[in-house]
Protein backbone atom coordinates (compact mmCIF):
# COMPACT_ATOMS: atom_id res chain seq x y z
CA UNK A 1 0.00 0.00 0.00
CA UNK A 2 2.97 2.11 0.65
CA UNK A 3 5.75 2.25 -1.84
CA UNK A 4 7.97 4.58 -0.42
CA UNK A 5 7.53 3.05 3.50
CA UNK A 6 8.65 -0.34 2.23
CA UNK A 7 11.61 0.91 0.43
CA UNK A 8 12.78 2.73 3.63
CA UNK A 9 12.03 -0.55 5.37
CA UNK A 10 13.96 -2.04 3.12
CA UNK A 11 16.98 0.41 3.58
CA UNK A 12 16.74 0.20 7.11
CA UNK A 13 16.82 -3.37 7.50
CA UNK A 14 19.64 -4.01 5.19
CA UNK A 15 21.70 -0.75 7.33
CA UNK A 16 20.84 -1.51 10.59
CA UNK A 17 21.45 -5.52 9.95
CA UNK A 18 24.93 -4.39 8.31
CA UNK A 19 25.64 -2.08 11.72
CA UNK A 20 25.18 -5.05 14.14
CA UNK A 21 27.27 -7.57 12.29
CA UNK A 22 30.05 -4.98 12.19
CA UNK A 23 29.51 -5.01 15.75
CA UNK A 24 30.05 -8.35 16.14
CA UNK A 25 32.61 -8.14 13.89
CA UNK A 26 34.83 -6.17 15.86
CA UNK A 27 34.24 -7.85 19.24
CA UNK A 28 35.71 -10.96 18.26
CA UNK A 29 38.23 -9.55 16.16
CA UNK A 30 39.13 -7.27 19.54
CA UNK A 31 39.38 -10.65 21.23
CA UNK A 32 41.89 -11.82 18.61
CA UNK A 33 43.83 -8.95 18.41
CA UNK A 34 44.40 -8.39 22.40
CA UNK A 35 42.54 -11.46 24.18
CA UNK A 36 41.34 -8.87 26.84
CA UNK A 37 37.29 -8.93 27.76
CA UNK A 38 37.97 -4.83 28.36
CA UNK A 39 39.51 -4.34 25.23
CA UNK A 40 36.25 -5.85 23.96
CA UNK A 41 34.32 -3.36 25.93
CA UNK A 42 36.47 -0.80 25.01
CA UNK A 43 35.81 -0.83 21.13
CA UNK A 44 31.86 -1.23 22.07
CA UNK A 45 32.55 2.16 24.66
CA UNK A 46 34.00 3.54 20.84
CA UNK A 47 32.01 1.95 18.30
CA UNK A 48 28.54 3.91 20.54
CA UNK A 49 30.03 7.02 22.37
CA UNK A 50 29.52 9.37 19.44
CA UNK A 51 25.87 8.83 19.34
CA UNK A 52 25.73 10.24 23.82
CA UNK A 53 28.37 13.60 22.12
CA UNK A 54 26.39 14.01 18.90
CA UNK A 55 22.68 12.81 19.55
CA UNK A 56 20.84 16.17 20.48
CA UNK A 57 22.50 18.61 17.40
CA UNK A 58 21.73 15.64 14.93
CA UNK A 59 17.98 15.86 16.14
CA UNK A 60 18.21 19.82 14.82
CA UNK A 61 19.78 18.78 11.98
CA UNK A 62 16.36 15.99 11.26
CA UNK A 63 14.19 18.60 11.65
CA UNK A 64 15.32 21.70 9.74
CA UNK A 65 17.28 19.74 6.85
CA UNK A 66 15.62 17.71 4.27
CA UNK A 67 15.45 14.28 5.96
CA UNK A 68 16.23 12.33 3.15
CA UNK A 69 19.26 14.86 2.12
CA UNK A 70 20.17 13.82 5.39
CA UNK A 71 19.70 10.66 5.14
CA UNK A 72 21.95 9.92 2.09
CA UNK A 73 25.02 11.51 2.91
CA UNK A 74 25.21 9.16 6.26
CA UNK A 75 24.64 6.05 4.34
CA UNK A 76 26.88 7.02 1.69
CA UNK A 77 29.36 8.34 4.55
CA UNK A 78 29.05 5.17 6.28
CA UNK A 79 29.46 3.22 2.86
CA UNK A 80 32.75 4.44 2.52
CA UNK A 81 34.24 3.81 6.09
CA UNK A 82 32.80 0.08 6.11
CA UNK A 83 34.91 -0.33 2.62
CA UNK A 84 38.07 1.18 4.28
CA UNK A 85 37.42 -0.98 7.33
CA UNK A 86 37.40 -4.17 4.93
CA UNK A 87 40.42 -3.58 3.22
CA UNK A 88 42.39 -2.76 6.02
CA UNK A 89 41.49 -6.06 7.82
CA UNK A 90 41.71 -7.84 5.01
CA UNK A 91 44.91 -6.99 4.33
CA UNK A 92 45.60 -7.62 8.07
CA UNK A 93 47.19 -3.65 8.46
CA UNK A 94 44.45 -3.15 11.22
CA UNK A 95 46.16 -2.47 14.63
CA UNK A 96 44.02 -2.16 18.26
CA UNK A 97 44.25 1.54 17.55
CA UNK A 98 43.53 1.98 14.31
CA UNK A 99 40.41 0.01 15.03
CA UNK A 100 39.34 2.46 17.69
CA UNK A 101 39.75 5.14 15.37
CA UNK A 102 37.64 3.47 12.64
CA UNK A 103 34.58 2.63 14.66
CA UNK A 104 34.54 5.65 16.51
CA UNK A 105 34.61 7.41 12.84
CA UNK A 106 31.42 4.54 11.52
CA UNK A 107 29.33 5.26 15.01
CA UNK A 108 29.62 8.82 14.43
CA UNK A 109 27.70 8.65 10.80
CA UNK A 110 25.88 5.54 12.21
CA UNK A 111 24.49 8.17 14.79
CA UNK A 112 22.68 10.18 11.88
CA UNK A 113 21.18 7.29 10.48
CA UNK A 114 19.39 5.45 13.20
CA UNK A 115 17.35 8.55 14.21
CA UNK A 116 17.08 10.10 10.75
CA UNK A 117 15.23 7.03 9.79
CA UNK A 118 13.08 6.87 12.48
CA UNK A 119 11.93 10.49 12.29
CA UNK A 120 10.91 9.36 8.45
CA UNK A 121 8.25 6.82 9.14
CA UNK A 122 5.36 9.29 9.74
CA UNK A 123 5.69 10.90 6.72
CA UNK A 124 5.73 7.80 4.69
CA UNK A 125 2.14 6.79 5.81
CA UNK A 126 -1.34 8.26 6.55
CA UNK A 127 -2.23 8.97 9.79
CA UNK A 128 -4.56 6.55 11.03
CA UNK A 129 -2.19 4.02 9.94
CA UNK A 130 0.77 5.83 11.95
CA UNK A 131 0.67 3.78 15.05
CA UNK A 132 1.42 0.69 13.19
CA UNK A 133 3.87 1.90 10.86
CA UNK A 134 5.48 3.03 13.18
CA UNK A 135 5.47 -0.25 15.41
CA UNK A 136 7.07 -2.39 12.67
CA UNK A 137 9.40 0.28 11.89
CA UNK A 138 10.57 -0.02 15.66
CA UNK A 139 10.01 -3.91 14.89
CA UNK A 140 12.29 -3.73 12.17
CA UNK A 141 14.89 -1.94 13.58
CA UNK A 142 15.25 -3.50 17.20
CA UNK A 143 15.26 -6.96 15.52
CA UNK A 144 18.19 -6.06 13.43
CA UNK A 145 19.96 -5.56 16.82
CA UNK A 146 20.09 -9.19 17.38
CA UNK A 147 19.69 -10.46 13.35
CA UNK A 148 22.65 -8.58 12.07
CA UNK A 149 24.68 -10.40 14.97
CA UNK A 150 23.43 -13.60 14.00
CA UNK A 151 24.27 -13.31 10.77
CA UNK A 152 27.92 -11.95 11.77
CA UNK A 153 28.15 -14.93 13.89
CA UNK A 154 27.75 -17.45 11.29
CA UNK A 155 29.62 -15.37 8.44
CA UNK A 156 32.48 -15.19 11.31
CA UNK A 157 32.42 -19.24 11.98
CA UNK A 158 32.01 -19.79 7.81
CA UNK A 159 33.97 -17.15 5.82
CA UNK A 160 36.26 -15.22 8.07
CA UNK A 161 36.10 -11.88 9.86
CA UNK A 162 37.51 -9.74 7.40
CA UNK A 163 35.23 -11.28 5.00
CA UNK A 164 32.07 -10.55 7.29
CA UNK A 165 32.95 -7.14 7.51
CA UNK A 166 33.40 -6.94 3.09
CA UNK A 167 29.67 -8.17 3.37
CA UNK A 168 28.98 -5.44 5.79
CA UNK A 169 29.98 -3.15 3.50
CA UNK A 170 28.02 -4.16 0.61
CA UNK A 171 24.68 -4.24 2.75
CA UNK A 172 25.51 -0.75 3.12
CA UNK A 173 25.99 0.06 -0.63
CA UNK A 174 22.15 -1.43 -1.20
CA UNK A 175 20.95 0.72 1.65
CA UNK A 176 22.84 3.86 0.02
CA UNK A 177 20.80 2.86 -3.47
CA UNK A 178 17.06 1.92 -1.14
CA UNK A 179 17.38 5.44 0.27
CA UNK A 180 18.39 7.36 -3.21
CA UNK A 181 14.31 5.86 -3.94
CA UNK A 182 12.70 7.77 -1.64
CA UNK A 183 10.95 10.95 -2.04
CA UNK A 184 11.83 13.99 -0.54
CA UNK A 185 11.10 14.97 2.73
CA UNK A 186 11.78 18.24 4.06
CA UNK A 187 10.11 19.27 7.69
CA UNK A 188 7.85 22.12 7.79
CA UNK A 189 7.94 24.75 10.28
CA UNK A 190 11.32 23.46 11.45
CA UNK A 191 12.66 26.83 10.19
CA UNK A 192 10.39 28.58 13.18
CA UNK A 193 11.95 27.21 16.17
CA UNK A 194 15.29 28.66 16.95
CA UNK A 195 18.68 28.53 15.82
CA UNK A 196 21.55 26.52 17.67
CA UNK A 197 21.16 25.96 20.95
CA UNK A 198 17.77 27.72 21.10
CA UNK A 199 16.55 24.97 18.81
CA UNK A 200 17.85 22.00 20.91
CA UNK A 201 15.91 23.92 23.60
CA UNK A 202 12.84 23.10 22.04
CA UNK A 203 13.04 19.42 21.89
CA UNK A 204 14.23 19.29 25.88
CA UNK A 205 11.42 21.53 26.78
CA UNK A 206 9.39 19.05 25.20
CA UNK A 207 10.09 16.10 27.13
CA UNK A 208 10.62 18.12 30.38
CA UNK A 209 7.07 19.13 30.18
CA UNK A 210 5.85 15.67 29.26
CA UNK A 211 5.68 13.21 32.66
CA UNK A 212 5.02 10.11 30.29
CA UNK A 213 7.79 10.82 27.49
CA UNK A 214 10.21 10.96 30.59
CA UNK A 215 9.11 7.68 31.98
CA UNK A 216 9.74 5.82 28.26
CA UNK A 217 13.15 7.22 28.37
CA UNK A 218 14.08 6.53 31.62
CA UNK A 219 12.43 3.63 31.65
CA UNK A 220 15.04 2.75 28.04
CA UNK A 221 17.62 3.53 30.20
CA UNK A 222 17.95 0.42 32.62
CA UNK A 223 17.61 -2.50 30.19
CA UNK A 224 20.01 -0.70 27.79
CA UNK A 225 22.59 0.35 29.73
CA UNK A 226 22.98 -2.75 32.24
CA UNK A 227 21.67 -5.71 30.52
CA UNK A 228 22.69 -4.66 26.16
CA UNK A 229 25.92 -5.22 26.99
CA UNK A 230 25.21 -9.30 27.02
CA UNK A 231 25.55 -9.04 23.31
CA UNK A 232 29.02 -7.19 23.26
CA UNK A 233 30.92 -9.76 25.49
CA UNK A 234 28.94 -12.80 23.79
CA UNK A 235 32.46 -13.72 21.72
CA UNK A 236 33.48 -14.01 25.57
CA UNK A 237 30.48 -16.66 26.14
CA UNK A 238 31.05 -17.99 23.15
CA UNK A 239 35.08 -18.81 23.50
CA UNK A 240 35.63 -18.47 26.93
CA UNK A 241 32.76 -19.63 29.12
CA UNK A 242 30.88 -22.04 27.30
CA UNK A 243 33.69 -23.40 25.28
CA UNK A 244 31.60 -23.38 21.77
CA UNK A 245 34.31 -21.40 19.68
CA UNK A 246 33.21 -19.01 16.68
CA UNK A 247 30.65 -21.52 15.50
CA UNK A 248 28.87 -21.32 18.77
CA UNK A 249 28.88 -17.90 18.84
CA UNK A 250 26.89 -18.02 15.51
CA UNK A 251 24.10 -20.30 16.60
CA UNK A 252 23.98 -18.22 20.36
CA UNK A 253 23.54 -14.96 18.40
CA UNK A 254 21.16 -16.83 15.66
CA UNK A 255 19.02 -18.21 18.72
CA UNK A 256 18.45 -14.69 20.12
CA UNK A 257 18.05 -13.27 16.08
CA UNK A 258 14.99 -15.75 16.16
CA UNK A 259 13.69 -14.88 19.36
CA UNK A 260 13.75 -11.01 18.38
CA UNK A 261 12.05 -11.81 15.14
CA UNK A 262 9.17 -13.47 16.67
CA UNK A 263 8.94 -10.39 18.76
CA UNK A 264 9.32 -8.33 16.89
CA UNK A 265 6.20 -9.95 14.09
CA UNK A 266 4.20 -10.00 17.63
CA UNK A 267 4.57 -6.45 18.39
CA UNK A 268 4.45 -5.17 14.87
CA UNK A 269 1.31 -7.02 13.68
CA UNK A 270 -2.25 -5.03 12.43
CA UNK A 271 -4.12 -5.68 15.99
CA UNK A 272 -1.02 -3.88 18.35
CA UNK A 273 -1.70 -0.51 17.82
CA UNK A 274 -2.76 -0.11 20.99
CA UNK A 275 -0.19 -0.88 23.80
CA UNK A 276 -1.52 -2.15 26.87
CA UNK A 277 -0.52 0.15 29.97
CA UNK A 278 2.43 -1.64 31.56
CA UNK A 279 3.51 -4.04 28.74
CA UNK A 280 7.09 -2.34 28.57
CA UNK A 281 7.71 -3.26 32.31
CA UNK A 282 6.76 -6.50 32.03
CA UNK A 283 8.83 -7.13 29.02
CA UNK A 284 11.40 -5.10 30.24
CA UNK A 285 11.91 -7.19 33.42
CA UNK A 286 11.54 -10.42 31.37
CA UNK A 287 14.43 -9.62 29.34
CA UNK A 288 16.48 -8.72 32.18
CA UNK A 289 15.47 -12.26 33.79
CA UNK A 290 16.62 -13.81 30.42
CA UNK A 291 19.91 -12.35 30.23
CA UNK A 292 20.39 -13.22 34.11
CA UNK A 293 19.46 -16.63 33.63
CA UNK A 294 21.52 -17.19 30.52
CA UNK A 295 24.68 -15.68 32.41
CA UNK A 296 23.97 -18.38 35.20
CA UNK A 297 23.90 -21.30 32.61
CA UNK A 298 26.74 -23.42 31.94
CA UNK A 299 24.58 -25.85 29.14
CA UNK A 300 25.21 -24.80 25.60
CA UNK A 301 21.43 -26.00 24.47
CA UNK A 302 19.80 -24.61 27.42
CA UNK A 303 21.53 -21.05 26.89
CA UNK A 304 20.20 -21.06 23.24
CA UNK A 305 16.92 -21.77 24.34
CA UNK A 306 17.08 -18.74 27.27
CA UNK A 307 18.88 -15.94 24.42
CA UNK A 308 15.56 -17.02 22.39
CA UNK A 309 13.33 -16.02 24.86
CA UNK A 310 15.44 -12.97 25.64
CA UNK A 311 15.38 -11.87 21.97
CA UNK A 312 11.66 -11.96 22.30
CA UNK A 313 11.31 -9.92 24.79
CA UNK A 314 13.93 -7.61 24.15
CA UNK A 315 12.88 -7.17 20.77
CA UNK A 316 8.63 -6.58 22.65
CA UNK A 317 10.15 -4.08 24.90
CA UNK A 318 12.22 -1.68 22.30
CA UNK A 319 9.19 -1.69 19.56
CA UNK A 320 7.18 -0.88 22.42
CA UNK A 321 8.86 1.80 24.46
CA UNK A 322 9.86 3.46 20.76
CA UNK A 323 6.45 3.19 19.48
CA UNK A 324 5.13 4.95 22.51
CA UNK A 325 7.73 8.03 21.92
CA UNK A 326 6.69 8.46 18.55
CA UNK A 327 3.33 8.20 18.99
CA UNK A 328 3.42 11.14 21.74
CA UNK A 329 5.12 13.92 19.91
CA UNK A 330 4.50 16.49 17.24
CA UNK A 331 6.26 15.76 13.94
CA UNK A 332 7.86 19.15 13.51
CA UNK A 333 9.74 18.23 17.07
CA UNK A 334 10.03 14.49 16.42
CA UNK A 335 13.69 14.48 15.48
CA UNK A 336 14.56 16.53 18.44
CA UNK A 337 12.92 14.43 21.36
CA UNK A 338 13.93 11.24 19.04
CA UNK A 339 17.25 12.10 19.69
CA UNK A 340 17.17 12.91 23.33
CA UNK A 341 15.53 9.05 23.29
CA UNK A 342 18.38 7.58 21.36
CA UNK A 343 20.62 9.02 23.57
CA UNK A 344 19.96 5.71 25.91
CA UNK A 345 21.74 4.26 23.41
CA UNK A 346 24.23 6.72 23.52
CA UNK A 347 24.58 5.62 26.88
CA UNK A 348 25.20 1.66 25.94
CA UNK A 349 28.66 2.16 25.25
CA UNK A 350 29.40 3.28 28.82
CA UNK A 351 27.32 -0.20 30.36
CA UNK A 352 29.97 -1.92 27.91
CA UNK A 353 32.56 -0.15 29.16
CA UNK A 354 31.80 -0.85 32.87
CA UNK A 355 30.34 -4.83 32.41
CA UNK A 356 33.65 -4.79 30.43
CA UNK A 357 35.12 -4.19 33.26
CA UNK A 358 33.68 -5.54 36.00
CA UNK A 359 33.87 -9.35 33.41
CA UNK A 360 37.94 -8.47 33.57
CA UNK A 361 38.07 -8.59 37.39
CA UNK A 362 35.46 -10.92 38.54
CA UNK A 363 34.73 -13.17 35.11
CA UNK A 364 32.22 -12.60 32.52
CA UNK A 365 29.20 -14.82 34.05
CA UNK A 366 29.40 -13.08 37.11
CA UNK A 367 29.87 -9.34 35.60
CA UNK A 368 26.16 -10.11 33.34
CA UNK A 369 24.72 -11.01 36.76
CA UNK A 370 25.45 -7.65 38.67
CA UNK A 371 24.46 -5.82 36.22
CA UNK A 372 21.09 -7.78 35.37
CA UNK A 373 20.29 -7.75 38.94
CA UNK A 374 20.96 -3.41 38.95
CA UNK A 375 18.81 -3.68 36.31
CA UNK A 376 15.89 -5.05 38.33
CA UNK A 377 16.24 -2.94 41.06
CA UNK A 378 16.27 -0.26 38.58
CA UNK A 379 13.06 -1.80 36.73
CA UNK A 380 11.46 -1.94 40.15
CA UNK A 381 12.38 1.84 41.37
CA UNK A 382 11.12 3.69 37.78
CA UNK A 383 7.92 2.10 37.84
CA UNK A 384 7.08 3.24 40.92
CA UNK A 385 7.89 6.36 40.05
CA UNK A 386 6.05 6.98 37.09
CA UNK A 387 2.56 6.04 37.07
CA UNK A 388 2.11 6.60 33.73
CA UNK A 389 4.00 3.23 32.66
CA UNK A 390 1.26 0.96 34.61
CA UNK A 391 -2.20 2.90 33.87
CA UNK A 392 -0.68 4.73 30.37
CA UNK A 393 -1.81 8.36 31.46
CA UNK A 394 -0.30 11.48 29.65
CA UNK A 395 0.08 8.93 27.23
CA UNK A 396 -0.28 10.25 23.14
CA UNK A 397 -0.89 13.29 21.16
CA UNK A 398 -3.63 13.85 19.13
Amino acid sequence: MYADFRMMMIGTLVSNSAFWMYQVAVGWLALQLTDSPFFVGMAGFAAGIPLLLFALPIGVIIDRFDRRRVLLAAQFGVMLVSLVFAIMVGTNTIRPWSMLVMVAMYGTIMSFIFPTRTAIVPALVERRDMANAVALNSASQNATRVIGPSLAGVLIGVLGVAETFAVAAVMQTLAMLATMRLPSLATVGAGTQGRGFASIMVGLRVVAQRPHLIALIVLALAPTVLVMPYINLMPVFARDVLEMGSSGLGLLLASTGLGTVAGSLAIARPSSGQIRPGLQLWTALGFTVCVLLFSLTPIAIVAMAILFVAGWMSAAFLALNQTEVQLSVEDEVRGRVLSIYLLTWGMLPIGQLLVGGMASELGTPTAMVVSCMLALASIGVIAWRFPSLRDGSDAHVE
